[in-house]
């Protein structure tokens, strides 16, 4: 007798017994339809599998089928033999539970295999078999003619098989994941056999555009669209900002300036199609689509900054109208329309040229949480290869405005000191290739094969950006996490790994320059690639640099941020007295994550060299120091001298258009407090006269640049305009936000607000303005430069 633990037991019939039981559809699709996830029409061999010239395409053998076709054709007395075998697809669990009864509730076995049963339950159990089998021929047969049925009406309507996003799929060129209710329906389903067709190219089944069916859906279709066009107003770009284009020569050099400086970096455009856009809009003017004149105003007003012509200083103030046309233009009614390639390429370069052209570059971090969905919604956060039949061109397009996309949303996270809304679980799409644009076009059926690792191509920054993104994706993470536990080894391994990977791709990027070829990258590319990088090593180590003065473990992070720092504000080259390159002109103009580096750095090398000087006055005797006027010891003059160029540079600003006194004011009274801390003198007294001549300056400055763009002289007489006698910065509302409104006068003018410009300087309360705790000169995190210079005289300065 056989112990109660060798009884038979309910058994899956798809497997060896042990696995779960479950019931689920037989896989129609054939072997390698089911591994690349893709649409299978059942054909031997099957459509995807000779489009591919794939070796095998084999279909894996259903036991249900096997077992419907023996039962239909199996004699009788054989049934209870086929039905106890190992490879039967489908088993009663009545049966077999029937199979373990006895009246002592044990089973015995007989020679032959077949359970052992008592006389009193022989008629019972005979019965009870033979109304089963019944039931599973009648079973077998609805399945077989059901399995045969499906094969000749075509293939499902969509793959539903996909691993781990089984719904997720494009619907009109729109990406829906898998809790989308577009992913619970068939629309097919009752449209019958005559009115659908297999697309060969998409391997999607669709509507067939002969019938009748779809032409009246069609029509339908286009009274709805009608129906929704006298219910909008239409995007349209005013005559004012198309007449303010500039000649065909001085556009062609603001293309190049863009070309040589950030298209390098960032990849947006395809150049030779952009270039056949420009040449296709000069023939024609009035004819061109509003999504090419868009990317085309924007291109020109990156390029602005960089522009050396006579006609910079207008050219200023007409790109911040083409700005703010492109963003009209993106922002106004059916959005839908604008959600594909052109219009996520136009949200790009709007973002950057908001920063390099300093119109509304520190909000950034917000549209870049818009740009990061628009590209998730169009599907590029999927790799390409996912997506069945697309041509090389747009795939690797894909992928290169996803590793831009990524990009800016990462350092726009840095900057903001936000967290960063995406995770590198939720994206798996590849590098781009090491390919230069001549190699792929539009319509092209070839596959071209990438250059070598070690050859730099027109997108060999960008793969450098991209294969130290997941480190910086952690590293922001552990930033501005406000729940981060990081500990100080993870800082360290973290901000090596940067570091490093810094080294080697900028060494690798330098190294290109002196290969003879005709593309390389240039001084601003590597510049800017190593700044963009090395800052979050920086970022990293930053809260470590502000405690290491009173806890010496930390001094590693010190001397750290202080190499980082004197490396961020080092030109991109070696420059003679009074000459400026790319690099110069974008500290000059630009503002977003140039701003938010330089402020970084110099901060940091300020803090530093105070601290120093302080840690010498206390060890030098006061009665030496009293008289002692020598000047700063050579490694400390070092850091003094990139104040002193950081401060000519914050004026140049100020004379090419910046309306913010803060930089220039800020570093001028940084300078004056050395130098008077260095001879002994009074340093509360210098940082004011610093101030005054500052703001005098500033004031002066302001006026001539406004002359240079209008042709006019600014005129202050009259309070009138949208900014006058408010605070406009801030806005209306923005009390609510902190909970601390600000007093107003019997005037309604804002508390502190002074007519700067129209020299009332004798007015300012400048003991109150410049005390230390206004300006943070200490050393501690509270009342940092870099939250003085952030905000804090927006009373004062503001326009």
């Amino acid at each position: 007798m056989e112990s109660a633990s060798e009884l038979p037991s309910l058994q899956h019939a798809e497997t060896d017994g042990t696995g779960p039981v479950r019931r689920r559809r037989p896989a129609l699709s054939c072997v390698e339809c089911r591994r690349r996830k893709v649409k299978c029409d059942r054909d031997k061999p099957c459509g995807p599998c000779r489009r591919t010239e794939s070796p095998t395409c084999t279909y894996r053998h259903h036991p249900r089928d096997r077992h419907a076709r023996s039962t239909m054709h199996m004699p009788s007395e054989n049934l209870m033999n086929e039905t106890r075998s190992s490879d039967i697809s489908f088993q009663s669990p009545a049966l077999n539970f029937a199979s373990r009864i006895t009246p002592y509730g044990v089973g015995l076995r007989g020679s032959n295999g077949i359970p052992s049963l008592s006389s009193g339950c022989d008629d019972t159990i005979s019965e009870l078999a033979n109304k089963i089998r019944s039931l599973e021929s009648r079973l077998a047969a609805f399945t077989h003619s059901e399995t045969e049925s499906q094969s000749s009406s075509g293939p499902p309507p969509r793959a539903t098989e996909l691993s781990g996003h089984s719904g997720a799929q494009f619907v009109k060129s729109k990406f829906y994941g898998e809790s989308h209710w577009n992913n619970c329906l068939e629309p097919y389903d009752s449209l019958g056999r005559s009115n659908i067709v297999l697309n060969a190219n998409t391997n999607r089944t669709e509507i067939d555009k002969a019938s009748e069916l779809y032409v009246t859906v069609a029509e339908c279709k286009r009274m709805a669209r009608t129906i929704k066009a006298t219910r909008m107003l239409h995007p349209t770009i005013t005559s004012e900002v198309q007449e303010s284009v500039p000649p065909k020569d001085v556009c062609d050099e603001l293309v190049q300036c863009y070309f040589r400086t950030f298209e390098g970096v960032f990849r947006v455009l395809h150049i030779p199609s952009f270039l056949k856009d420009c040449e296709t809009y000069w023939i024609n003017t009035t004819a061109a689509k509003p999504s090419v004149l868009i990317k085309m105003l924007l291109v020109f007003s990156i390029g602005v900054p960089f522009y050396t012509g006579p006609e910079q200083p207008r050219l200023r103030a007409s790109c911040t109208k083409w700005i703010q046309a492109a963003e009209s233009w993106l922002s106004a009614p059916h959005r839908k329309s604008r959600l594909n390639m052109a219009g996520l390429q136009i949200q790009i370069l709007l973002l950057l040229a908001r920063q390099v052209c300093s119109v509304d570059g520190d909000l950034v971090w917000i549209s870049s949480g818009s740009l990061l969905r628009t590209a998730m919604h169009l599907g590029l956060h999927r790799d390409p290869t996912h997506f069945g039949k697309m041509s090389h061109f747009h795939a690797e397009m894909r992928r290169r405005l996803w590793a831009t996309v990524m990009e800016m949303t990462v350092q726009s996270s840095l900057d903001m000191g936000m967290p960063l809304m995406i995770s590198p679980n939720d994206y798996d799409t590849r590098p781009p290739g090491n390919l230069n644009d001549d190699a792929i076009a539009d319509g092209s059926s070839s596959t071209p094969l990438p250059r070598p690792a070690n050859e730099f191509t027109q997108c060999s920054i960008q793969i450098a950006f991209y294969e130290s993104l997941p480190l910086r994706v952690k590293a922001t993470s552990s930033i501005n996490s406000i729940q981060s536990t990081t500990s100080y080894e993870e800082t360290l391994r973290l901000g090596s790994e940067i570091l490093q990977n810094c080294r080697r791709q900028t060494a690798m990027l330098r190294s290109s320059m002196s290969v003879l070829s005709t593309i390389q990258p240039n001084a601003f590319q590597i510049k800017l690639f190593d700044t963009l990088i090395r800052r979050f090593a920086l970022c990293l180590h930053r809260p470590y640099f502000n405690r290491s003065k009173q806890q010496p473990k930390y001094y590693y992070s010190r001397k750290l941020c202080l190499d980082i720092s004197v490396a961020i504000a080092a030109p991109a080259s070696d420059l003679a007295p009074g000459e400026e390159d790319d690099w110069t002109r974008l500290a000059h103009r630009s503002i977003g994550f140039v701003k938010s580096f330089y402020l970084h750095s110099l901060s940091t090398i300020y803090l530093e060299l105070i601290s120093q000087l302080q840690e010498q006055h206390e060890f030098i005797p006061s009665s030496i120091t009293s008289v002692s006027s020598a000047p700063l010891p050579p490694q400390l003059q070092v850091y003094r001298q990139v104040l002193a160029n950081a401060k000519d540079k914050t004026r140049e600003r100020l004379r090419n258009g910046e309306t913010n006194a803060k930089g220039y004011t800020w570093l001028s009274c940084a300078v004056a407090r050395i130098d008077a801390l260095a001879s002994n003198a009074d340093p509360d007294v210098a940082v004011i006269a610093a101030a005054k001549l500052a703001v005098t300056d500033t004031a002066e400055l302001m006026r001539t640049a406004y002359f240079e763009e209008h042709g006019k002289h600014i005129d202050l007489s009259q309070r009138r305009g949208p900014f006058v006698g408010r605070d406009h910065g801030r806005g209306d509302g923005a009390d609510d936000v902190t909970g601390t409104p600000r007093v107003v006068n019997d005037d309604h003018a804002w508390c502190g607000e002074a007519d700067v410009l129209d020299g009332g300087m004798q007015d300012v309360e400048w003991e109150r303005l410049m005390r230390d705790e206004s300006l943070g000169f200490g050393w501690g995190f509270e009342g940092s430069p870099e939250s003085w210079f952030g905000w804090g005289w927006d009373d004062v300065m503001s326009m």
